[in-house]
């Protein structure tokens, strides 16, 4: 194993089997996380869907995809069409059987849930969240998830957050050359953080 796989498996290691909700302060912190996930799984050999659903990965793809190590085909970037039935969407995640599964953002499925009937939203989308932590579990397998910090509160019980919803959550900060990542809920990296270079 070469010294970036070790890196790569070093982040990837323990997310794996869990779901993990990475916050981000705007679009430029999302393009440097993004970029940088996609060269990590790429250099971890592993395959993944993602599920773009504010279209972030496909309208940014040369900066996010450019020079990655591996082959492209085993990135599936799916973008529903508009007016697409969301719920469905999200259901054949499942069916696709990746090694890791990407969703952009938290924020538009919890809008995209409430379109038809807003009073059911945090219902959707904590059903959505234990969805996925049931299928990273039994997979063994990574579900990233990122959102804009501008959340609302999902009203179930005592009014948790969004990505508290998540088996870890997690702030991410561009600073230079790298992203930090800290941990705010759950357990992952050694001492509760991790940087990682953007390449």
């Amino acid at each position: 194993m070469s010294l970036n796989e070790d890196r790569a498996r070093s982040f990837l290691g323990p997310l794996e089997g869990k779901t993990a909700t990475f916050q981000l302060g705007g679009r430029e912190a999302n393009l440097a996380f993004s970029r940088t996930t996609m060269h990590v799984l790429a250099t971890a050999r592993t395959p993944c869907v993602i599920l773009d659903l504010d279209a972030f990965y496909s309208s940014n793809a040369d900066h996010i995809f450019r020079r990655l190590p591996g082959d492209l085909a085993s990135f599936e970037l799916r973008v529903p069409a508009a007016g697409a039935d969301i719920e469905a969407e999200f259901s054949s995640l499942f069916e696709a059987e990746p090694r890791a599964i990407v969703v952009d953002s938290l924020n538009t499925l919890y809008h995209l849930f409430s379109q038809e009937d807003g009073r059911s939203r945090g219902r959707k989308v904590l059903f959505a969240l234990e969805a996925l932590s049931q299928f990273a579990r039994a997979n063994g397998k990574p579900v990233v998830l990122t959102m804009y910090r501008r959340e609302g509160l999902v009203k179930q019980g005592r009014g948790r957050t969004i990505a508290t919803l998540s088996d870890i959550a997690a702030s991410a900060k561009t600073d230079g050359h790298e992203i930090g990542i800290a941990t705010e809920k759950g357990t992952a990296w050694l001492g509760g953080s991790v940087s990682i270079r953007i390449p």
